[in-house]
């Protein structure tokens, strides 16, 4: 069993078919100490089967325990938790084996802390941090090392911020949200007015909202608000690379791919998701339940729905051709337009 596979904490058959709500075939009292996929799964770990395409690699697992659907439990060599939906149990699984990291509950020496902050004794705080002046972190908040945290922040409890993170002032995260590296938070949105030819900065005065939940990763931008907050709903989720421009709205449950924007007082609803390196124009209302996908560009206000845009890829050749047809396109509608006015004509005529 490789270090990356063992787990953390173990746990027994029984304990994990309880958590997942599992029936389970086998011994309650078996130990599960790792993890691994169908083929290389050994003694003592457990593994999923969620795609049929996949069966094969069933019928030669050395894993101890199957994750699986009902239909797949009668071709499963080894023990099984039999469930609805095998990847969330999985998922649930791994969270039991592998929990996220405790504070410390220790200041690290080298850490610059403000006046007037309120900060929980059960915090962590790594080498290196610089805390604003007015921060409020609650209870087992962990900062690793080179975060920086403006004034006036507040960030909530059991709260994980991960290295060189930067919150700029007047930030406020929810509780139990999960921060992954080099991300920016607060940053100035992108105003400027123009004066003849020369940029005139707009002073951005508003702050960033995030709720309960939110995991955002690494390397992506929140800008705050003009003059009113950007906010984040509760239990949203963000890639890596993602940009959110000042004073958008996201609402709860929403789910967004790397390499997306968003532009500046765009409302996103709830529970939408949003695939990888969509663009998404400002000022525009996405309602609850709008599904882009991937590489989609959206410049106007879209109802309940699944949407997509751009061309796929296609062989070289043929994608010049249909570059070419693109470009006649005018020309096309204008001699079909007149082939059927000509049409019209002749039939009036008979």
């Amino acid at each position: 069993m490789s270090i990356a596979q063992k787990a953390q904490q173990q746990k027994t058959l029984g304990a994990l078919a309880s958590l997942t709500e599992a029936k389970l075939i086998g011994s309650p009292e078996r130990i599960i100490q790792g993890v691994g996929t169908l083929l290389a799964a050994q003694k003592g770990e457990i593994t999923f089967l969620a795609e049929p395409k996949y069966r094969d690699q069933l019928l030669k697992t050395k894993a101890d325990a199957v994750i699986l659907k009902e239909i797949h439990a009668k071709d499963c060599p080894v023990f099984a938790l039999v469930v609805e939906d095998p990847k969330l149990a999985f998922a649930k699984v791994l969270q039991a084996l592998f929990p996220l990291p405790v504070s410390t509950a220790t200041a690290h020496p080298s850490a610059v802390i403000g006046q007037g902050c309120e900060i929980d004794p059960t915090c962590q705080i790594g080498p290196n941090c610089v805390i604003g002046d007015r921060v409020k972190i609650g209870k087992q908040v962990i900062l690793h090392a080179n975060c920086v945290v403006g004034e006036d922040c507040e960030i909530g409890a059991n709260t994980i911020i991960y290295p060189n993170t930067t919150l700029y002032s007047d930030v406020h995260i929810g509780k139990h949200c999960i921060i992954q590296s080099g991300a920016v938070i607060g940053g100035d949105g992108f105003g400027f007015a123009n004066d003849r030819g020369k940029w005139v900065k707009v002073p951005q005065l508003g702050g960033v909202r995030i709720g309960d939940g939110v995991e955002i990763g690494a390397n992506t931008t929140i800008d705050r608000g003009a003059i009113e907050d950007t906010r984040i709903g509760n239990n949203v989720i963000l890639d890596n690379l993602i940009q959110i421009a000042h004073n958008v709205e996201m609402g709860e449950g929403t789910a967004m791919a790397a390499g997306s924007a968003i532009a500046g007082s765009t409302k996103i609803g709830k529970y939408c998701l949003i695939g990888g390196a969509c663009g998404i124009a400002g000022h525009i209302n996405l309602a609850d339940g709008v599904t882009l996908v991937a590489g989609s560009m959206v410049g106007q206000s879209l109802e309940k729905g699944t949407y997509g845009s751009g061309l796929p890829v296609r062989p070289v050749m043929q994608w010049k051709r249909n570059m070419m047809r693109l470009n006649k396109l005018d020309e096309l509608a204008t001699r079909l337009a007149k082939l059927e006015k000509e049409v019209h004509i002749q039939e009036k005529e008979s």
